[in-house]
């Protein structure tokens, strides 16, 4: 008896550890349109995903030359509250150049115009809960001073209403949290996309390199913060002229380059515009070069890997940038489900 009891232990004892080291992350989405209407398919899509939770971007701030202040941009046009997950986390895009511009003394009037325009928008989302708001900046070590402060009042006023407070985290403040610091909120979300220069047309992919994330993701790292994980599930066309990069034009698919007589297919992923036409609304000139860039599941299998072995496990969410009719064609339930289960495999 005393034999089987301890052998009874010894597999418990595994099952446990096997259990809470290596958990599944929930799957969520961002949505980055500027208009929230979810079609049926979308919302089979994170039903079949069993997605609970939406980081709906309410909108932008930059900063206004002229008023010489923050003003709020793309806000986002509820067409309609239904069919949505029954958690939202409205998420903020606040550009660098708005912290480096703002005084220290206009950031507490800053956060409040803030919170005041997110709770007018929530307004239009009834029978939803909203447990947390997102702020989403690449903040720089001259503006570090200033978005830290406005991250400080903002989580104060928000844990009055029961509410936390995340950020984005590149991969570079990662590695290097020492130099880039840590922000004062709750959580963070590591985005483990864009990672290329996107300005250099040799450039293999700059939505997401494993070469590139290899480089900063090392085993079993640490960071100040709990972390979200973020993957790409998009697409665009990076439009060259005179040798510089112009414009993005996203969601650009491969099929709309295949017309010879405006396009030359120089290799898989490069076009040369032999004759000028309107591209995504866009005009484009002969001589434009066009690099198209998309992330196969091929390589999010590889950096989820990655991210696996660098982060501890922990219950965690895996958030997809981003939710738009393409997203379920390109990416299938089935190739989601297998991402997230390279996560809850055993080490």
């Amino acid at each position: 008896m005393r034999l089987s009891f301890y052998f009874l232990f010894i597999l418990s004892f595994w099952g446990c550890k096997k259990s809470s080291d290596s958990v599944a992350p929930e799957i969520t989405f961002y949505h980055w349109k500027n208009e929230i209407h979810l079609s049926s398919a979308e919302t089979d899509y994170l039903d079949s995903l069993a997605v609970k939770t939406l980081y709906l971007r309410f909108f932008d701030v930059d900063w206004n030359p002229d008023r010489q202040e923050p003003i709020p941009i793309s806000v986002i046009n509820i067409s309609s509250s239904k069919n949505l997950p029954a958690t939202i986390i409205p998420t903020v895009f606040i550009t660098n150049r708005t912290f480096l511009k703002i005084k220290n003394n206009e950031i507490l009037n800053f956060s409040n115009k803030l919170l005041l325009k997110i709770s007018t928008i929530q307004e239009g989302l009834p029978n939803v809960q909203i447990p947390e708001i997102q702020i989403d900046c690449d903040w720089s070590g001259k503006s570090r001073e200033n978005y830290f402060l406005f991250l400080n009042i903002l989580k104060k006023k928000i844990h009055k209403e029961n509410k936390k407070l995340s950020v984005t985290i590149r991969l570079h403040q990662l590695k290097y949290p020492d130099k880039t610091g840590t922000p004062p909120v709750d959580r963070g979300v590591l985005m483990c996309y864009n990672v290329g220069d996107l300005q250099k047309w040799d450039t293999e992919n700059s939505i997401l390199d494993d070469k590139i994330t290899s480089a900063y993701l090392k085993k079993n790292m640490t960071y100040p913060l709990p972390l979200d994980l973020a993957l790409p599930a998009f697409c665009w066309g990076v439009l060259f002229r005179d040798g510089k990069m112009i414009k993005l034009l996203n969601q650009l698919e491969n099929s709309e380059l295949s017309d010879q007589k405006f396009y030359t297919t120089e290799n898989k992923n490069r076009y040369t515009v032999r004759q000028s036409t309107y591209l995504h609304g866009h005009y484009l000139y002969p001589n434009d070069q066009i690099r198209l860039e998309s992330v196969s599941s091929a390589t999010l299998k590889i950096v989820a890997k990655q991210l696996k072995y660098a982060l501890p496990s922990n219950q965690r969410s895996l958030i997809f940038y981003h939710l738009d009719s393409l997203t379920q064609v390109n990416y299938p339930a089935s190739e989601i489900k297998e991402i997230q289960r390279i996560f809850g495999e055993v080490k």
